[in-house]
């Protein structure tokens, strides 16, 4: 029987690599307006005015549909100095569907502040559940040996899908913190699969004041970048060493946590930005392995950044998750701004933008706001120049962008600016699903409360203005499924969806695989398997590329689906088939029959027989092709990441390679 392995994990011809022409818009399309009372049955508590949120101001937040109503609902919990300076409230708003928000009044969620809330699907019931970390109430205080830790709190809650939750003592993650002011990161806890076993994990960066208790030396900060594996949804396990399976990665504190596929590989890597043991500022990107484990980076041509947030989104539509720092530079103080473009191959360049202003305490979202097929940026930031201010920098194309503010001299009201929040939290979010990303904020304010704080939500009104709401896209087609090998690992591949503004190479994916009739669902983000509605606001986890990875359970009747992702955040509906992973006419792969690696000047091959080898990089054009047979090197002149496909006359295999 001939055999037949495709080994590749990146997309290329399936996906395509055009990237279409768009027309992006002006500020003149744009329109934000604030919501008076988007808590309109909510009597005043104390200062905080009857119908807005409960204010706060040092504290991450997270958008969810946790009882599985098709819109997105809110949590966050910090002090609210309007009511009480000294105590901690836990706020989880349930949505209205009508563009106002309802706020339960027992939260099942422990208060904490400081804190940076993820809402997931730990065990795949299809039901959200909430991590959360942080400060609890009383405060806490360093003293050295005598430090009282009893007030940390890393805290999982699984939901039962109609509004309540279950709270999971012996979970498995160590209490931690990212620090106690305002300018610190407020998204330093990030969920997705790094193994591809079918299980959401867990990456979480922040000081472990617990292990510092025990050290020779409890007057040093013990930083960390902890990455924990979902054991069949039962509990988290540190992974120990996931550095080459050898160290662990660099700890930080006082930044950003952001898992995502930076190389456009299928594998989910780490970017993490901080304070570090060098007491500067430090940034690392870990590249994922795929077997478990992962390699440190080379540095980032931009400076390292601290007290602000960092993240990632492909600002150029090319398919590759560019980079996105805010913050301060350490050795001198100053602050900046910086976007690195993802070049492929693993590599980045430093973009000169004068109009984005250095800031700390800067808080970041993404999302298309006009609908013109580019994604814009949302930051909330203590500049520069400007003090405490709230930007939105819309999207031209090619690394340019245009300003709307709320600087205090407020040079874009007449097209609506916003109030000057900063040091909290900033989404962009669809709140009442009109195809139009709304903006939520929460944090220190400048002119807003007598407190010096403020949670508002700002309606995007641009349909006023000409723009037009968004739509979703079209699912993907051509689902097929490759068996790789006895171990039950499949391939599944896909052909690309499409969108009316976002181009296809910008389009996302997520897919969902269960055991056929059973209730239970894997997905790379959670979604509602019929209407294909997202569940949660966070996507970095999103795939880049038409093809994913796993190993099944051999012999099994399995369905699959994938749905496609634009630039609003606005998804398909799933396409869907169905597959057995019967391997009983598969052979076992023979390693020692072909073998491609890297090597000195090119690539390694070791053949039977004469075969072709091609070589692609991960955009999928061909860098070179030749027939060739035994032991050689095939020369290659630059550094970077290839895929090799060797097709013989009885089997075809491809490898990915890093040179």
């Amino acid at each position: 029987m001939k055999k037949h392995y495709l080994l590749s994990i990146v997309a290329m011809c399936a996906c395509g690599i055009m990237i279409c022409a768009q027309t992006p818009g002006s500020p003149a399309n744009v329109k934000f307006t604030k919501v008076d009372a988007p808590v309109p049955n909510q009597s005043s508590q104390g200062g905080n005015p009857a119908g807005e949120f409960y204010h706060a101001m040092y504290t991450g937040s997270a958008w969810g549909d946790y009882d599985g109503d098709g819109y997105l609902d809110l949590f966050y919990s910090h002090n609210n100095p309007m009511i009480n300076n000294t105590t901690t409230y836990s706020n989880l708003y349930h949505n209205n569907q009508n563009g106002t928000f309802a706020r339960i009044a027992f939260s099942p969620f422990t208060a904490l502040s400081f804190s940076s809330p993820a809402w997931f699907d730990m065990n795949n019931d299809g039901n959200l559940d909430m991590f959360v970390s942080g400060i609890g109430q009383g405060g806490y205080g360093w003293n050295d040996a005598q430090t009282n830790v009893s007030t940390i709190h890393s805290c999982l809650y699984l939901g039962n899908g109609d509004g309540t939750f279950e709270q999971i003592n012996d979970h498995g993650v160590s209490p931690l913190f990212n620090g106690m002011t305002g300018g610190k990161a407020h998204n330093w806890v990030s969920t997705g699969d790094f193994d591809h076993d079918g299980y959401a994990d867990l990456a979480i960066a922040g000081f472990d004041d617990i292990s510092r208790m025990n050290t020779e030396h409890p007057e040093e900060a013990v930083r960390v970048v902890r990455l924990y594996k979902n054991i069949e949804g039962q509990r988290f396990e540190l992974v120990e060493n996931p550095l080459n399976g050898n160290a662990a990665f660099h700890g930080l504190t006082d930044g950003s946590m952001v898992m995502c596929d930076l190389d456009g590989d299928g594998w989910l890597d780490l970017f993490t930005t901080g304070y570090g043991s060098t007491r500067n500022a430090e940034a690392y990107i870990y590249w994922n392995n795929t077997h478990g484990t992962f390699t440190e980076g080379d540095s980032i041509p931009s400076r390292p950044l601290t007290d602000a947030s960092s993240s990632v989104v492909d600002l150029n539509n090319d398919g590759l998750l560019d980079l996105v720092l805010t913050g301060v530079y350490s050795d001198t103080g100053k602050k900046h701004f910086f976007v690195c473009r993802n070049d492929g191959n693993r590599s980045f360049t430093k973009m000169e933008i004068d109009n984005l202003e250095g800031v700390d305490g800067g808080q970041i979202a993404f999302g298309d706001v006009n609908n013109d097929g580019w994604a814009d940026i949302f930051v909330g930031g203590h500049g520069e120049t400007h003090e405490h201010t709230t930007w939105l920098y819309l999207n031209q194309g090619d690394f340019t962008f245009s300003v709307l503010g709320a600087y205090y001299d407020d040079p874009f009201g007449k097209l609506g600016s916003f109030s000057r929040i900063t040091h909290g939290s900033h989404h962009l979010i669809d709140v009442d699903n009109d195809g139009f990303l709304d903006a939520w904020m929460t944090g220190w304010s400048n002119g807003v409360c007598s407190h010096g704080c403020a949670t508002q939500l700002w309606h995007n009104d641009s349909e006023k203005k000409g723009a037009t709401a968004n739509v979703a896209p079209t699912p993907p087609t051509g689902l097929s499924v490759q068996h790789i090998n006895k171990d039950g690992e499949v391939e599944f591949n896909w052909q690309a969806g499409s969108d009316e503004v976002t181009p296809t190479s910008a389009l996302r994916y997520n897919i969902f695989v269960r055991e056929k009739d059973a209730s239970n669902a894997f997905m790379v983000i959670p979604a509602d398997l019929t209407t294909g509605f997202l569940k949660v606001s966070a996507l970095n986890g999103t795939l880049n590329t038409c093809i994913y990875r796993m190993k099944l359970t051999p012999n099994k009747q399995y369905e699959w689906g994938v749905q496609t992702i634009d630039n609003g955040n606005l998804a398909s509906t799933f396409a869907i088939a169905e597959f057995n992973n019967d391997l009983s006419g598969l052979e076992a792969v023979a390693e020692d029959d072909v073998k491609v690696e890297g090597a000195v000047g090119g690539i390694r091959y070791k053949l039977n027989g004469e075969t072709k080898l091609t070589i692609y990089q991960p955009s999928g054009s061909v860098v070179a092709h030749a027939i060739v047979s035994g032991e050689g090197i095939l020369p290659i002149d630059s550094l970077g990441i290839y895929i090799v496909k060797a097709e013989s006359k009885t089997e075809c295999r491809s490898f990915k390679v890093v040179l």
